[in-house]
């Protein structure tokens, strides 16, 4: 009995499969993009585009969701940086969110 108790500490969980990087990449840009939804919302609603309801709607929705997503692909793909793909995505959706936020304030002028 004791051997046996002692073999199961000494078990240890199987490393996760190595992620081909185009579908770590996708994987990882869809969780931060999922997790633009709440901030336009509370950008729109900040600006009086849209009316509070839909807008707090919107935000705990995206919220929600975003909060799924990240959960989902974080089992599927443990963050690693030092991989480039992890890298590549945040760089993406860096210029995702610039893109947005100098597209929006442009057009609000």
């Amino acid at each position: 009995m004791g051997k046996q108790h002692q073999s199961r500490k000494a078990a240890t969980k199987p490393a996760p499969p190595v992620a081909q990087p185009n579908a770590l990449f996708k994987a990882r840009l869809l969780g931060y993009l999922v997790g633009i939804v709440p901030l336009l919302a509370l950008l729109l609603l900040f600006r009086q585009v849209l009316p509070s309801t839909v807008a707090l709607v919107l935000v705990m929705l995206g919220t929600f969701a975003s909060v799924v997503v990240q959960q989902r692909v974080r089992l599927r793909f443990p963050y690693d940086f030092k991989r480039r793909e992890e890298w590549w995505a945040l760089g993406a959706y860096t210029l995702v969110v610039l893109v947005v936020t100098v597209a929006f304030f442009a057009l609000q002028r």
